[in-house]
C-alpha cells in the first residue's frame, strides 16, 4: 500500500484534507480512524465487522480517489507554488530592506 511511509501517509493526510469532503461517508471514517486516529487495518475491520482485506481495499480505492482529485483539480500543487512564490517574494524583500540600510547608512 502507498502508505507504508511516514512521507507517503504525510502526502495521503494531505490530500485527505484537501479534498476528503469528496469522499464517501464510509471512505472518509475508514479513512480517518486510519490516518488521523492511527488506527491498525485490524482495529478498523473489528470496528466496521468487516475483514483487514476489506479495509484494506478500501483504503487502497480511496488513496486513488484522493490521488486522482489531485491529479484534475491540483490544488495541493497550486498551494506549494503559492508557498514557493511568497518565499521567493519575501528573500527578495529582505534583501531590498538590506540594500536600502546600506544606501541609508552610507549617506
Amino acid at each position: 500500500m502507498a502508505l507504508d511511509t511516514l512521507a507517503a501517509r504525510g502526502r495521503t493526510l494531505a490530500l485527505y484534507e484537501r479534498y476528503g469532503v469528496l469522499l464517501t461517508d464510509h471512505q472518509r471514517q475508514v479513512v480517518d480512524l486510519y490516518l488521523r486516529s492511527d488506527w491498525s487495518l485490524g482495529e478498523i475491520a473489528a470496528h466496521q465487522g468487516t475483514s483487514r482485506a476489506a479495509v484494506h481495499d478500501l483504503l487502497r480505492r480511496s488513496t486513488r480517489s484522493l490521488l486522482d482529485y489531485e491529479k484534475r483539480l491540483g490544488l495541493l500543487a497550486e498551494t506549494a507554488r503559492r508557498r514557493r512564490a511568497i518565499g521567493a517574494l519575501e528573500k527578495d524583500v529582505q534583501g531590498l530592506r538590506r540594500r536600502i540600510a546600506r544606501l541609508e547608512g552610507g549617506t
